[in-house]
């Protein structure tokens, strides 16, 4: 109480309070608080109006995440991909011990429930063993964007049971899942083929696979196109699983094609070890499943890379586009506004009447309605972006003429029902009017729904202050500080498109600097995968080295032999993923197009750099098998059966 008292003297305050904090009663409504109390304050001297706006954090929360749900996406796809092979070499090793079984009378189902099973256990300790370095790892990351926002501001780690159970459910339904195709083909064949060891992979005709392939890649591309509403997000979700099938299909027959012109081009460049090299890519499952998990992983990141980039751009640059270059929020008498437009270097001033979750059209609340003089310089200040060319003309001629007409935001129509041209009632509670639509628009610079002329805003609604002014001059900053020192001690809302920008940006880079950090986790992923395929195909091909050597193969020419099939493998991966993670961008936003009024930005460098990376990461995955054959003895590797 004391220290209330001492600031109450330094600041020099009156008697009373100049902001009230009010909770709504359990049966109460917030929009029902916040009505009842306008209707009983006179507005002119009290400002009523709810703290936060739900709709508008799950709308920021949905753009922020967007870019995570995108990690969970590629992760567990990799991680479906790295389970399946794993579990087609588990299930070719164990044929011997599956035979057996079989042939002391177990049964298919038998050996199929044991092999699931055990995927089953797999799953649930990684759920076990996941979840809790997830928490921590969590901790970490909310700890790292406390300490990098302004403020001191800090993030709890909330973790709900729904949650945690739903992460669990997903370890185990991907193992399961992943697993289930090889087992099922294990635990089916002929006891007489698993026992004699003739077991031979069953082969689809490549011009079946290659037709699906394309078939597949045609519709997922395509099908987003055809698709609207809530139907656009799941035809998203299936184009992107679709590209990555598709390509998966293909990813076999068009690197044996490569290898064909590799051959001849290596053999020119780099003689006869070039042409081993580029020979053994051919039909070989191992550089097939390496390209596979590194056109993915490259695709990840190079997909996440752009979409957290555009985040930034898209959340802390508002008003790009916008021709204003600071803004005011509060209430400003019109002699207010006529203060503003005398100060010097000042070019324009556009003063707006705002009533927020005041007015209604039909039986819907609009959350800000708007009324201006000049609809032209307020289209250009706020960067209105108009669904039909025709509407600003159109508009501005209705507005100018002072007829009773308004203009929708595209989410205010699609929230109302409403259409172009539909005569609706616009009231207070109080007075009403009829108004026409004559335009609809989207902005990223306002959170407003509908615009009117200014003069019904006066006449019909009773304005008599304005909330909102938008200028432009030669010296914002300067202009601010005196805006500033005109509120005095009157509550506002004043900066500058700088400051909000700067701030903006401070925040959003707070929340997706992990995102950024995560990628890294991909290309782990994509490492372990690639050095288990390239470990595997060593050990395939561990006799073949020997005999190469036996017959004078140097260890020199081995490690350019074995650099060459990684370096080929990384780019032919490099160059797939290039091409499927620009498809991927342009599905994603073109899901994300009603909800954004921009596109992204797309930079040669960083699908350049996500490609090198993928070829770094063959590289160095093939210093494995090269240490492995330079020790290997040759004796026993010849006579190893």
């Amino acid at each position: 109480m004391k220290c209330w008292k001492l600031l109450k003297e330094i600041l020099e305050w009156d008697e009373g309070y100049s902001e009230i904090l009010i909770e709504a009663a359990g049966h109460i409504t917030t929009s029902n608080l916040i009505s009842e109390l306008r209707s009983n304050l006179d507005t002119e001297k009290y400002r009523v109006s709810e703290i936060v706006n739900e709709m508008q954090i799950a709308a920021d929360a949905r753009q922020k995440s967007m870019p995570f749900f995108l990690i969970s996406f590629f992760s567990l796809t990799m991680s479906i991909f790295i389970i399946y092979s794993s579990y087609k070499v588990i299930s070719l090793d164990r044929l011997p011990i599956i035979g057996t079984f079989r042939s002391i009378g177990a049964t298919k189902k038998a050996v199929t429930r044991i092999l699931l099973l055990e995927s089953l256990f797999y799953g649930c300790m990684g759920g076990v063993i996941g979840i809790p370095v997830g928490i921590l790892v969590l901790k970490a990351i909310l700890q790292g964007m406390g300490n990098s926002l302004a403020q001191g501001i800090e993030i709890p780690v909330i973790i709900s049971l729904p949650g945690v159970f739903l992460s669990f459910a997903v370890a185990v339904i991907v193992s399961l899942l992943s697993a289930w195709l090889p087992v099922r083909r294990a635990s089916r064949l002929p006891i007489k083929d698993v026992v004699l060891g003739t077991v031979e992979e069953r082969h689809i005709p490549r011009p079946l696979i290659v037709g699906m392939g394309i078939v597949l890649f045609a519709v997922s591309a395509l099908l987003p196109h055809f698709a609207s509403g809530n139907m656009l997000y799941l035809a998203g979700g299936f184009s992107l699983l679709g590209l990555i099938a598709a390509t998966i299909l293909v990813i076999p027959i068009f690197t044996s094609i490569v290898s064909v012109g590799l051959e001849r081009f290596y053999g020119a460049i780099a003689g006869n070890e070039g042409r081993i090299a580029a020979r053994n890519m051919k039909d070989n499952n191992n550089t097939t499943q390496n390209i596979t998990l590194l056109f993915i992983s490259i695709s990840a990141i190079i997909a996440i890379s752009v979409v957290g980039n555009f985040v930034t751009t898209y959340i802390s640059d508002v008003f790009h586009g916008a021709e204003l270059q600071g803004f005011a929020d509060g209430r400003m008498e019109p002699e207010f506004v006529e203060q503003v437009e005398k100060m010097e270097g000042i070019d324009k001033v556009l003063p707006a009447y705002v009533f927020e979750n005041t007015i209604k059209a039909g039986g819907t609340t609009l959350s800000r309605l708007e009324g201006t003089d000049n609809l032209e310089w307020y289209s250009s200040m706020l960067a209105l972006n108009y669904t039909n060319n025709s509407f600003l003309e159109q508009a501005a001629a209705s507005f100018q003429r002072k007829e009773r007409s308004v203009i929708l935001s595209e989410g205010c129509l699609e929230r109302t029902g409403f259409s172009i041209g539909d005569e609706i009632i616009l009231s207070n509670g109080t007075e009403r009017g009829s108004y026409i639509i004559v335009g609809s628009f989207k902005s990223r610079a306002t959170n407003v729904e509908a615009v009117i002329p200014a003069f019904y805003a006066v006449s019909d609604f009773g304005a008599a202050v304005y909330g909102f002014l938008a200028y432009t001059a030669a010296d914002p900053d300067a202009i601010m500080v005196q805006i500033r020192a005109l509120f005095g001690e009157t509550s506002n809302w004043s900066r500058t498109v700088e400051e909000f920008n700067s701030d903006a940006l401070a925040t959003v880079g707070a929340f997706l600097e992990p995102m950024h950090t995560m990628t890294y986790f991909i290309l782990l992923l994509a490492t372990v995968g690639v050095i288990n395929n390239l470990l595997i195909n060593y050990m395939q091909k561990r006799r073949t080295i020997a005999m190469y050597k036996s017959v004078g193969l140097s260890n020199r020419q081995n490690r350019k032999m074995t650099l060459i099939e990684g370096f080929s493998c990384g780019l032919i991966g490099a160059v797939i993923a290039i091409f499927v993670s620009y498809m991927e961008i342009q599905t994603i936003f073109l899901v994300a197009a009603p909800k954004i009024s921009m596109l992204p930005e797309l930079d040669l460098w960083t699908f350049f750099a996500a490609g090198g990376l993928g070829i770094f990461i063959t590289l160095l995955g093939s210093i494995v098998p090269i240490i492995k054959s330079r020790n290997m003895k040759l004796v026993e590797e010849i006579k190893f059966e």
